[in-house]
């Protein structure tokens, strides 16, 4: 096992992991960071927040290893339904 950190971007900025979480490989890390950016865009959408997810995975020597992006969008092929009053 080894530690990997998953830093989270917003915008140009990264919220940067200093904790780091163990993983037996780079691939297993990289998919352990598709589920957190899976699960930071469902607590988004909730807030209607349809920004992308952005994680860089790096290894115990600082080095990026992967990008998981995860994208939400929404494509209305009729006018908006407007809420009754």
């Amino acid at each position: 096992m080894a530690l990997y950190y998953f830093d989270i971007g917003r915008g140009t900025d990264f919220i940067q992991d200093d904790e780091g979480s163990d993983f037996a490989t780079p691939e297993a890390a990289a998919q352990g960071a598709a589920r957190s950016a899976a699960e930071t865009g469902t607590g988004r959408l909730a807030k209607s927040d349809f920004s992308d997810v952005v994680i860089e995975v790096r290894d115990e020597r600082s080095q990026r290893l992967r990008t998981v992006t995860a994208s939400m969008r929404i494509d209305w092929q009729a006018p908006k339904p407007q809420p009754h009053s």
